[in-house]
């Protein structure tokens, strides 16, 4: 009859997973170094991760700050990639239930806005055409993925929102009664003008951009069928509206950025 083996004095015993305690592994975790069993294993650019650490790394990545003192959005700008969406599938309601009369029915008309207020959020949905449509989500995607990922995804969409109201506000005060504005460029020249205070800011060139915007700005005063007055209106409130971002986390707006922002009370991950 055989006797049952007995470990010798001083034995180590095998590491096991700290997840799963009846699974031997003598695969460890290069950040903290426990063992980690096949089904706990992440791969990492060299060696594998456990998932804790990868929990924890996550939460932080989220939870991180730009030098502007904003949270990072990390991932896909979806606030940018909601209102492409969104314009495009209300466009497309348009085509299919009569063009004219989706721009008549939705559209800023400043003598009809006081009776339908509502007229000054979907107006901004509202286009002329294709190609109207195209440059306008085309330079909005631009923008708009550059500014949400530093920004964090609600201090992006208050910007663009506050943006868009300013320009209806500008078209109702500025614009002939009877005329009928379309479009998100003035929500987008607002981004345009948070975006250059950004780069002034960090001290990175901003003069390209400017120029560029600059040069739109002033074709709607010579070109017709260009609002104007939504694009001064959006520029304007979109600028006020970074700067006071910038001031809530404890920046100066027209000075550099500073490496640690005074108020660290903000929400960050969205």
């Amino acid at each position: 009859m055989s006797e049952p083996t007995q470990e010798a004095p001083g034995a180590v015993a095998p590491p096991v997973c700290p997840r799963h305690p009846d699974r031997v592994s003598y695969v460890r975790c290069q950040r903290c170094e426990r063992p980690a069993c096949p089904q706990c294993q992440v791969p990492a650019p060299v060696g594998v991760l456990c998932v804790d650490c990868v929990r924890a790394a996550n939460q932080a990545a989220r939870g991180a700050r730009t030098g502007l003192g904003f949270p990072r959005a990390p991932g896909r700008p979806y606030v940018t990639l909601g209102i492409i969406a969104a314009a495009v599938g209300f466009y497309l309601y348009g085509m299919a239930t009569g063009f004219s009369q989706w721009q008549i029915t939705y559209g800023l008309w400043p003598a009809a806005s006081a009776q339908e207020p509502w007229r000054w959020i979907t107006s901004a949905f509202v286009h002329g055409g294709l190609f109207h449509i195209g440059i306008n989500m085309f330079v909005l995607y631009q923008v708009g993925s550059q500014l949400e990922p530093v920004m964090g995804r609600v201090r992006f969409a208050i910007l663009y929102g506050v943006s868009l109201v300013g320009g209806s506000v500008a078209i109702q005060l500025l614009a002939a009664p009877n005329s009928l504005h379309l479009g998100a460029s003035g929500a987008i020249f607002g981004l345009f003008g948070a975006y250059g205070l950004l780069l002034y800011k960090l001290k990175l060139p901003w003069q390209s951009m400017a120029a560029t915007a600059g040069i739109w700005l002033a074709a709607g005063f010579f070109l017709a069928g260009i609002s104007w007055q939504g694009h001064v209106g959006g520029l304007v409130f979109g600028t006020l509206t970074m700067v006071v971002l910038l001031r809530l986390v404890g920046q100066s707006p027209f000075s550099g950025a500073s490496r640690q922002p005074r108020n660290r009370s903000v929400g960050g991950g969205s």
